[in-house]
């Protein structure tokens, strides 16, 4: 009798083993469904030219679809990404792939962009200089000292004709140590980006990124030298950016469709035309 009572005794425990992992795995399914189906999301809102475009221009088209948008204040990039990465906001369309593969690189995260959107062009702008032609022999250029934005302000300069970069090196990683001619012996004084604008009568010219000459006020238009839908490259696009998990979701394609949409591309027509626009939009 004690035999057949350890006997069942076992297969009773076996049992609630089998339950127990059937109730996880569908308690797993269903939070795998509730994330490809949720209505409310999560983003990151800062004072940037792409977040208030996703503000005024996308948000309206989401809400009508039933979403329920709940935006983040998170200023510090880092930080940002790493929100993402833990789930604590669902997207955010506030850098560019160059950027998130740097991030991924460094902290180990797991993000990826799923659309390029509207990109305000990085930019070359008045320092105490107010045209090209006034550049001279010994010039200071600011520029930021960000990784992906210092290699795509010394790609602009490159497309200037100012300076010549080693054509060997991947374009998306240069520094000043690859630069292979300057003639006009330029010097480059490399700083956080936001600081800038406010140093600017310092130097001869300065390099804006987009967001930068955004939220300084400066007047995008007075741009000196930008850059085009020419010479941008692709991983500098502004983009939808979210953790790589989420990219099959629903409401992840929604928001794709949303930029893509035709009341999308006729709320574009009315927002300037210093953008450069992604080949969906043009």
């Amino acid at each position: 009798m004690k035999i057949w009572k350890a006997i069942g005794a076992l297969l009773v425990s076996s049992l609630l083993l089998v339950t127990a992992g059937c109730g996880g795995s569908s308690d797993s399914q269903k939070a795998s469904a509730d994330q490809g189906t949720k209505k409310v999301l999560k983003y990151r809102v800062m004072p940037t030219a792409t977040s208030d475009l996703f503000e005024a221009g996308v948000k309206p088209i989401l809400e009508k679809k039933g979403y329920k948008l709940e935006a983040v204040n998170i200023k510090d990039s880092v930080q940002r990404e790493m929100a993402l990465e833990e789930g604590q906001i669902d997207f955010h369309v506030d850098a560019h792939q160059a950027w998130i593969d740097a991030i991924n690189d460094s902290k180990g995260t797991h993000l990826t962009t799923i659309l390029a959107t509207p990109t305000v062009p990085t930019g070359l702008y008045a320092g105490s200089k107010t045209s090209l032609d006034q550049v001279a022999d010994g010039d200071t250029i600011l520029v930021p000292n960000d990784a992906s934005n210092l290699a795509r302000s010394y790609q602009l300069l490159s497309h200037l004709g100012w300076i010549t970069l080693d054509p060997s090196k991947d374009p998306n990683h240069v520094t000043a140590a690859d630069i292979t001619s300057n003639p006009k012996n330029l010097n480059f004084k490399e700083m956080k980006g936001p600081t800038i604008p406010s140093v600017r009568t310092d130097a001869a010219y300065i390099i804006l990124r987009g967001s930068d000459a955004y939220n300084a006020k400066i007047d995008f238009n007075s741009v000196l030298y930008p850059e085009t839908e020419k010479d941008i490259n692709d991983k500098m696009y502004m983009a939808i950016c979210i953790n790589e998990k989420n990219k099959d979701t629903q409401w992840a394609k929604d928001l794709v469709a949303a930029y893509k949409s035709p009341e999308f591309k006729d709320f574009m027509k009315t927002q300037g035309s210093f953008w450069i626009l992604p080949d969906y939009l043009r």
